[in-house]
């Protein structure tokens, strides 16, 4: 992507994070002419948000083990990963997943952007709120993915996922993504963290989990929206 490229999908990350209050979705999903949910960049308003900390902590409590790394989560830690891991970074921008009444039932975001390759990381996929919406997450989901290739004009997205979140692979599977590439992983424990990391080539411990890479070309997304409009 050349330079003027870059600059704009920069610039367009940052807006989205300093986003005054809306009353609205920023992006609304529509079945036929019903709004059915939508997605909301976090901002920096979030940070100051009692209720928006909380949330992101509970969720993150409750997902635990879809992440590589499980740790005691606070709500001091919470507000400090919000500023300097998401919104502090230039190609990251997370999203609230709303119900049609605005209610904040989840999160997606986008992540690690690489401008030689064109591509970036779906990331961060986490229902908070369960039996609320259903089919909320996938359709959220497509909308990510609908702006990170018409308006940032990525030519690929990739995700990573654990081996034994085949609901999540289900998902992504749904969505148009395939597997690529998979990546064995052992447990280390240490002073009351535990991290999932790369099995190398002389671990000879079973391996109980692999991490799952899976892309979507452009091509191939726009091949499946095809189908959907000529179905």
């Amino acid at each position: 992507m050349d330079a003027e490229g870059q600059q704009f999908v920069l610039e367009t990350i940052r807006d989205a994070k300093i986003a005054a209050a809306r009353s609205g979705n920023w992006f609304a999903i529509f079945d036929r002419d019903e709004c059915v949910a939508g997605i909301d960049p976090v901002t920096w308003q979030d940070v100051d948000d009692p209720d928006a900390i909380e949330r992101l902590a509970r969720w993150r409590e409750s997902a635990q083990n879809s992440f590589p790394a499980v740790f005691p989560v606070t709500l001091e830690g919470t507000r400090r990963w919000l500023i300097k891991q998401v919104l502090e970074l230039p190609d990251r921008l997370l999203f609230w997943v709303k119900s049609s009444e605005g209610e904040k039932i989840g999160h997606a975001g986008i992540y690690r952007i690489d401008f030689d390759e064109e591509n970036l990381e779906l990331d961060n996929v986490v229902r908070g709120v369960p039996r609320v919406m259903r089919g909320a997450m996938y359709s959220s989901v497509q909308a990510i993915l609908s702006w990170a290739f018409d308006t940032l004009r990525m030519k690929d997205i990739f995700l990573r996922v654990f081996s034994d979140n085949t609901r999540a692979i289900q998902l992504y599977e749904h969505c148009g993504f395939r597997e690529t590439m998979r990546m064995p992983m052992r447990r280390v424990e240490e002073s009351g963290v535990i991290r999932w990391l790369e099995a190398e080539g002389n671990y000879r411990k079973p391996i109980d989990r692999y991490f799952v890479t899976m892309h979507l070309p452009r091509a191939a997304w726009q091949s499946d929206c095809s189908d959907e409009l000529a179905a």
